[in-house]
């Protein structure tokens, strides 16, 4: 027994080594877990961080491509580009231009002054790279730079890299220190500039005539970076796609590429892998332990190119995680020390060493339930049946202000708002009469009073638990404030969406509806939140909307694609209407939820049964106009004929063409014009009209007019589109006509030539005969051969106004300007051949570009009959012209005897006169003429009977006369 002794207290040492190492590797184990699960903690928030600013950023970036966008679309601007393609600018035009280019300055202030971002604003010439506008901050104040001050930016790579923009892009250059006249400025004033092309709209082809350039702080963009005021332990850092500095927390640090000293991310950290960094620079013997946790969030400032970008990185330390691995550490080697003074009192009497057992582990694990509790993620509170708080983590805390201290042996109502005091004593009564315990997230949601008077959305888990002798309630508490918030946005976005939109849950109960569905079933919000879904739906479709509702709850996979059905929806009013319903489940915090996106269909299927009744009537229109379609897909070379076409061709419907085998219908003649439109078409977006000959399936020759037009998706040509319409018909009538009329031609000419011949023979014996019997002849006789040579007279008149009515009205005259009021003048004084007459001109506008010789005509023909036709021998012709676009319009009024409503059309018809031929020398052609040739230009003629005293003609003639070809036949 002796020698066991020894023995004994040698094994003693050896078993206090092995638990000692046992509690070291414990702790170790501990260490880590606790390490790594608050790592884990600080990545998340950093990831959150960075995530969060990245999205500003962008939104940012997003927001100023918008702004630059709609400057480039303003009216201003548009007739900037309207004028800029011109050579040279006429002095209107010149002041247009000026106009424009003041307005837009005053837009580029209002922009720089309501935007605090905005530096400058700047339209750059395209084509010699120098400002036209420059508009910027300056010492508080907005003003537009003089002429004199404005600058060549050719060189500069924003402007070299916007140039090469297409129409509706924008260009967002690198951000950069600003430069003057080539020179940094300072102080030193980081920017970032976005551009887009502004192109001229003339045709063929767009150009680009400047740039649109604005000029942001990059500083005022990276004051909403900054989170100090919110994390301690974490820093923002922005670099662009080389590396450098853009933002740090040491200011000079940043933007040292351009001022020839660069900072790089390289430069300062040393990546030691998992995502850890070590600071280069950090000479204390201890700083391997102060690791360093990353989270990079991309910004690209163009989509197509990844590589031109920005990247936002939060930075966070591992002080947080040392620093509750330490408490960690301190609180379990005291617990190991008090084990071990347990231990070493195990010599003391057994009711005393039972005692202070059972007192030490109730210490040890209040200790250990204290110190999980304070590193639990949610706020936990114990409270027992009078409301009393016994004991709350850190983190209720946080949730509510107050400290440990102030809300031990508080009353729970501290924490409660006024309106839920009252009646908490009843709800605790009833929870502690029978206990249930209510899991996170099917607890109740209510508010709590945080020590500011600020309410605060909760979810709380209620429990019980044997604590200080005494049944409790442990209560988990959940800070939903950013749950509430993204609840409301998604709300506010649900709301503001064009189609209805309903949450249910798996029984159909509706939980969320927006203002499309109040407005589309006649519900309010009220009337349908909480009842079933099956009200809006007609009986007979019920079950199969039940059918359709459970199939995307209990599928066996975790997502279902969006799948639309198509029924009857049921207004409030009783009335069914047809619509569209799209199905899909999400997850939400309360469970899985289907989501229904519903569309009216009402208006679509009167859109589609108009549509049909359209097209029938535009196929039949088709068909009797005998015009038909047709359409070339440039990208497949698909050729498309519509039904009238295939009549056209003679083939059957639905027959397959290709392009080479459908211009082979034309005749050889006709198939080089058919291919040299369709090229100009292509190549230079020109529309054509073209008549061709044509040779159908069945052999037979005709005439065919096509027509086409050019489409373009994306500034590429991707389609020809357009009509073939037979004219055989129409061509053998115009010839026919053409003939007709050059007959009718010749012949009045000829009968003009021919008749006068005998006229001046039997004139010429008149004559002869008045000579020789000029002392012989009775008065009766003589007046008998003056009435015959006056009618031989008027015959021959009469043969020249009908050669020169069937002249009236050929529109080959020289366009040209001509001075009206001398024309007028002209034409009365060769009119007024006894100056009897005086005459009265009246023109706001006096030179007009038109053709001359037929209004002289007009004209001379009216002054003519007003002072033949007077009854007094003399008097005043009244003549006035008034632009009335698309017409000139004239007025001649004489203050003669007038004529009579009756006669007001009879007048302009041929041979007519209201006197005897013998009295009034004349054909009664002249009024038929002007008719003619005012209708023949286009215009109108007509006697106006509302004057009091004499004849007054109107009449209009247009300002641009069509067709002015030699030799063109006038068809009445």
């Amino acid at each position: 027994m002796l020698k066991q002794i020894p023995l004994l207290n040698r094994i003693k040492p050896h078993s206090s080594a092995i638990t000692f190492v046992f509690a070291a590797v414990l702790m170790l184990i501990i260490c880590h877990f606790v390490y790594w699960q608050e790592v884990g903690s600080i990545q998340r928030e950093i990831d959150t961080v960075a995530r969060a600013k990245a999205d500003i950023l962008r939104e940012h970036i997003d927001n100023l491509k918008r702004e630059t966008l709609f400057l480039s679309k303003l009216p201003d601007v548009k007739g900037i580009a309207s004028l800029a393609h011109q050579p040279v600018l006429d002095t209107e035009q010149q002041a247009q231009f000026n106009t424009h280019i003041a307005h837009l300055k005053d837009v580029f202030k209002y922009y720089i002054q309501s935007i605090p971002e905005l530096e400058q604003a700047r339209f750059i010439d395209s084509k010699t790279g120098f400002e036209t506008i420059r508009v910027e901050r300056m010492k508080g104040s907005v003003i537009a730079l003089p002429d004199s001050s404005l600058q060549q930016k050719s060189d500069r790579d924003y402007f070299i890299e916007a140039q090469k923009l297409q129409e509706g892009d924008v260009y967002v250059s690198p951000f950069n220190l600003n430069q003057e006249n080539g020179s940094l400025v300072f102080p030193y004033l980081p920017v970032m500039r976005v551009s887009t092309l502004v192109f001229s709209q003339a045709k063929p082809q767009k150009e680009s005539i400047g740039q649109i350039v604005i000029n942001v702080s990059a500083e005022v963009l990276f004051s909403q970076l900054d989170i100090t005021s919110t994390y301690s332990n974490i820093n923002i850092y922005l670099v662009n796609d080389a590396g450098d500095y853009l933002l740090h927390p040491d200011k000079t640090k940043t933007f040292g590429f351009d001022i020839g000293q660069r900072y790089t991310l390289e430069d300062d950290f040393t990546d030691v892998g998992d995502g850890m960094y070590l600071t280069k620079d950090d000479s204390d013997f201890f700083s391997w332990l102060k690791v360093l946790f990353f989270s990079e969030e991309n910004v690209y400032l163009d989509s197509t190119n990844t590589q031109r970008k920005v990247v936002v990185l939060a930075v966070a330390n591992n002080h947080l995680a040392i620093t509750k691995t330490l408490t960690v550490i301190f609180w379990y080697w005291v617990i190991i020390g008090i084990l071990i003074l347990l231990l070493k009192n195990t010599k003391n009497e057994v009711a005393l060493k039972a005692k202070q057992q059972h007192l030490n582990t109730v210490l040890t694990m209040e200790q250990e339930l204290n110190s999980i509790l304070s590193h639990a993620p949610n706020g936990i509170m114990v409270v027992n049946r009078q409301g009393i708080i016994t004991l709350a983590n850190t983190q209720v805390e946080r949730i509510f202000g107050y400290s440990q201290g102030e809300l031990l042996g508080q009353s729970m109502n501290v924490l409660l708002p006024a309106r839920f005091c009252h009646i908490h004593p009843n709800f605790m009564q009833a929870f502690f009469s029978a206990p249930e315990t209510k899991l996170m997230g099917g607890g109740r949601e209510l508010y709590g009073l945080h020590k500011t008077a600020k309410e605060v959305p909760l979810e709380i888990g209620l429990s019980v638990i044997e604590y200080k002798g005494e049944l409790q309630a442990i209560c988990g508490i959940v800070d939903i404030t950013l749950r509430r918030q993204l609840e409301h946005l998604f709300e506010m976005v649900v709301d503001t969406l064009p189609n209805a939109v309903l949450l249910v849950d798996y029984n159909g109960v509706i939980e969320l509806v927006n203002k499309q569905t109040e407005r589309l079933f006649g519900y309010s919000r009220d009337d349908l939140l909480g009842n079933n879904i099956a009200m809006l739906v007609p009986e007979s479709f019920r079950e199969q909307h039940l059918a359709w509702r459970q199939s995307f709850f209990i599928a066996a996979g975790e997502e279902i694609d969006t799948e639309r059905y198509y029924i009857s929806g049921l207004c409030k009013d009783g009335t069914i209407f047809p619509l569209s319903i799209g199905l899909c489940t999400i997850e939400t915090h309360k469970g899985k939820k289907l989501l229904s996106s519903i569309v009216d269909l009402t208006d679509s299927e009167l859109e589609a049964s108009a549509l049909k009744k359209v097209t029938e009537n535009l196929d039949r229109t088709s068909k009797m106009a005998g015009i038909g379609g047709w359409e070339l897909d440039l990208i497949t070379n698909e050729l498309f004929y519509s039904e009238e076409t295939y009549r056209i061709h003679g083939l059957p419907l639905g027959s397959k063409l290709s392009l080479d085998e459908a211009i082979a219908f034309y005749t050889p003649d006709s198939q080089p014009i058919i291919r040299k439109t369709l090229t100009e078409a292509i190549e230079m977006g020109k529309d054509w009209n073209v008549e061709v000959r044509f040779t159908n399936a069945a052999n037979k020759l005709i005439w065919v007019k096509v027509a086409g037009t050019i489409e373009y998706e994306n500034g590429k040509a991707v389609r020809l589109a357009g009509t073939m319409q037979d004219i055989s018909e129409r061509k053998y009538f115009i010839e026919e006509l053409s003939r007709s009329n050059t007959e009718l031609d010749n012949f009045a000419y000829v009968a003009s030539h021919d008749l006068k011949s005998p006229l001046r023979g039997i004139d010429q014996l008149a004559s002869w005969l008045e000579e020789d019997l000029k002392d012989k002849l009775e008065d009766e006789d003589a007046e008998h051969l003056r009435l015959m040579r006056g009618r031989i007279s008027r015959m021959e008149k009469l043969l020249d106004d009908l050669l020169s009515y069937s002249r009236a009205g050929k529109k080959g005259d020289v366009i040209h300007s001509i001075n009206i009021k001398s024309v007028v003048e002209n034409v009365f004084d060769l009119c007024n051949t006894k100056n009897a007459f005086s005459l009265e001109f009246e023109s706001a506008t006096t030179d007009i570009t038109t053709a001359s010789v037929p209004l002289e005509q007009v004209i001379r023909n009216l002054i003519n009959n007003a002072i033949k036709h007077h009854d007094t021998g003399k008097g005043t012709v009244y003549v006035s012209m008034v632009v009335n676009a698309p017409f000139y319009e004239f007025v001649v009024r004489d203050d003669g005897p007038g004529i009579l409503d009756e006669f007001s059309e009879k007048i302009f018809t041929m041979f007519t006169t209201l006197k005897p031929r013998d009295e009034v020398e004349g054909s009664g052609m002249g009024l038929a003429i002007v008719k003619k040739i005012v209708v023949a230009m286009g215009g109108e003629i007509s006697l106006d009977t509302s004057v009091q005293k004499g004849a007054c003609f109107k009449f209009t003639w247009p300002m641009e006369i069509q067709n002015l070809m030699p030799n063109t036949r006038d068809v009445e």
